[in-house]
């Protein structure tokens, strides 16, 4: 077996998934097991919900990592893989410090401030493995990959949820915080041990200026003033504007439903921290995982746009569901199966929205425009946890699900003034300057047409 990266599939896809099961856990941790210990300690669903749109800030701003990883790096080591270790060594250090956090429901901004900054290493991380997967996965394998990439978040958010929820619970802050480190480092572990290419270089060292890799071969942005003039070219066109606008708005319903719902369960119907923990940290979880590589067969059966289509109207006749079914809400049958539709359909959306937005990524700079599509469905997360205790002012519960179902559906409308091929009709032909830093030569393709 070749211990490279862009020799072995196997290898390749195994190290994607694990590093993407990385991302899930830090990010389980305060969604899930967190959010349930502050609720368990009445502390305000406003509070609660700053503290879980700490997770996803950073990951709304990760698009300004992308030009630096594209553009910088310590080549012999690889394109990727210094920035992702750096970045997980980060987030363990950060976690250490979270450790001698006092008294948790009396500190909230500083538990605030240091979600905040754990996860700005993370999106580091998330940024730096989507340029790996862009960088060494072949065409044929994408689809495939990606599935079984989100279905690996997944995995950590189970970790990260369930089993330091439950830490949580029964031993304490500490001992979860502690928990997290030792997975975190083990994980490092695998990057730390393999090559992306042949002759890359394990760790620094002295000799690094005399010795040649293949990811010293790989071509570069020359600039990073090139590399900005092509992304904003990239999204000045129709679909990419459009699909900016559907990432922004598509994942408020979700998250907010995922701060009000568990606080009506536990304050209103006397759900218990630990029944709702099964339900959004492991049940849910498994559910979710699922409905992840279902979406990418359903998308690489009927089309990315298609898939995109349904699993909306299919969502908003999911939040219907609720209000019609409020006369049973006391039967924790229906509301666990009610939770379980939503958690599947709600990663069949995420998956077949990625795979769209691939779609319409202009390929020259695929990895900075992902990212920032990605960084836009983070936007959409911050604020559905930001407005929760808003709509939850505003609405009583079942006209909460009924708005929810409403701003679903019109995001359809959206997704059918979105062409997948118009990047590629408008853009395909047009290259910025790009560069190799083999022998200090410069490879110079023909600049954007003005």
């Amino acid at each position: 077996m070749k211990p490279y990266l862009d020799a072995n599939p196997l290898l390749r896809l195994s190290t994607l998934c694990i590093l993407y099961a990385a991302q899930g856990i830090p990010d389980g941790f305060v969604r899930i097991a967190l959010k349930t210990y502050l609720i368990s300690e009445d502390v305000p669903t406003g509070a609660i919900g700053t503290v879980v749109a700490m997770v996803s800030w950073p990951w709304a701003l990760k698009w300004i990592w992308g030009p630096f990883i594209d553009r910088f790096g310590y080549f012999p080591m690889g394109r990727r893989r210094p920035w992702i270790l750096g970045a997980q060594f980060a987030m363990t250090a950060t976690l250490g410090a979270m450790a001698f956090i006092p008294e948790l429901t009396s500190s909230i901004g500083i538990i605030a401030a240091m979600v905040l900054l754990v996860n700005i290493f993370a999106s580091l991380q998330d940024v730096s493995v989507d340029a790996l997967a862009v960088d060494l996965l072949p065409a044929k394998e994408r689809g495939v990959a990606n599935g079984f990439m989100f279905a690996s978040s997944y995995g950590g958010t189970f970790i990260g949820g369930a089993v330091l929820g439950n830490i949580i619970l029964m031993y304490g802050f500490p001992s979860a915080v502690s928990l997290q480190i030792g997975i975190l480092l083990l994980i490092a572990a695998v990057p730390f041990c393999l090559r992306e290419r042949p002759g890359d270089l394990l760790w620094p060292s002295k000799k690094a200026k005399d010795h040649q890799s293949r990811s010293e071969q790989e071509k570069h942005p020359t600039s990073l003033r090139a590399l900005f003039r092509m992304l904003f070219r990239a999204f000045s066109i129709r679909s990419t504007i459009l699909g900016g606008l559907l990432a922004v708005l598509s994942l408020i319903t979700i998250n907010s439903h995922l701060i009000i719902w568990p606080v009506f369960l536990q304050r209103q119907l006397g759900w218990t921290s630990s029944d709702w923990l099964f339900l959004e940290g492991q049940l849910a979880v498994w559910f979710g995982l699922g409905g992840s590589i279902l979406g990418g067969i359903i998308a690489s059966t009927l089309g990315t746009k298609r898939t995109v289509i349904l699993s909306l109207t299919a969502l908003s006749v999911c939040w219907l569901a609720y209000p019609m079914t409020e006369a049973y809400w006391s039967n924790s049958a229906v509301v666990t199966t009610l939770f379980l539709m939503e958690s599947t359909l709600a990663a069949i959306l995420q998956v077949s929205m990625f795979a769209l937005f691939m779609g319409i990524c202009w390929r020259p700079i695929a990895a900075t425009q992902f990212t920032a599509f990605m960084a836009l469905l983070n936007v959409s997360n911050g604020l559905g946890a930001r407005f929760a205790g808003t709509m939850e002012w505003a609405f009583s519960i079942s006209e909460l699900h009924v708005f929810l179902a409403a701003l679903q559906i019109l995001l359809v409308f959206i997704v059918l003034a979105i062409n997948p091929k118009q990047v590629d009709e408008v853009l395909e032909d047009q290259h910025e300057p790009t560069g190799s830093a083999v022998e200090n030569s410069e490879i110079i393709a023909p600049e954007v047409a003005s």
